[in-house]
């Protein structure tokens, strides 16, 4: 049986938020960087806060240490808050808006953009990079750098068909999460 699912996806600040977030820190792991520097940092602290009735200013130093393994990871968290925020506000999100159409069907996807007029995006199911499911939403990867946001509740078919559905194209090693 030929099945094809149509999805006219909206999206807006939260739907983006989420998405935002899930793909640089839980997909490419983003986090880390920051949490390595605050950790070298806040351990040099202590150091210097266990020696500072043997050195002179190692309390002043260590606070320095303090401040700056604290200020700066969270300095780089708020600094894409913000960014994610601006683009929020310059893509009109503030409201769900139509993004673009997805059509599953058995041999492809193919996505029209609903933003700007171009020509329609073909992707067979043996290119796709990967499926993601979250909480609320499938993410499906074409590429490393390019997702498709398929929030849930904006599809005819329920969040456990829909991963029955990509699973049967996409294969086992391309779905990653649980299934709803």
């Amino acid at each position: 049986m030929s099945q094809t699912v149509t999805v006219h996806v909206r999206i807006n600040s939260a739907i983006f938020r989420s998405f935002a977030l899930f793909d640089t820190f839980r997909l490419r792991k983003k986090w880390k960087a920051p949490a390595l520097f605050c950790a070298i940092f806040l351990f040099f602290a202590q150091i210097c806060f266990m020696l500072e009735n043997r050195a002179e200013q190692a309390a002043m130093i260590g606070t320095v240490l303090l401040i700056i393994g604290v200020a700066l990871p969270a300095a780089y968290v708020l600094s894409f808050l913000v960014q994610v925020h601006d683009q929020c506000k310059r893509l009109g999100l503030k409201k769900l808006r139509p993004a673009y159409t997805l059509n599953l069907t058995e041999l492809e996807l193919r996505v029209i953009n609903d933003m700007v007029s171009e020509p329609e995006g073909r992707f067979s199911w043996d290119s796709i990079h990967g499926v993601w499911r979250t909480a609320n939403a499938f993410y499906l990867y074409v590429t490393p750098a390019r997702a498709f946001l398929l929030p849930d509740g904006q599809s005819a078919l329920s969040a456990a068909q829909l991963w029955d559905f990509l699973l049967a194209r996409a294969g086992k090693d391309k779905l990653h999460g649980k299934k709803p």
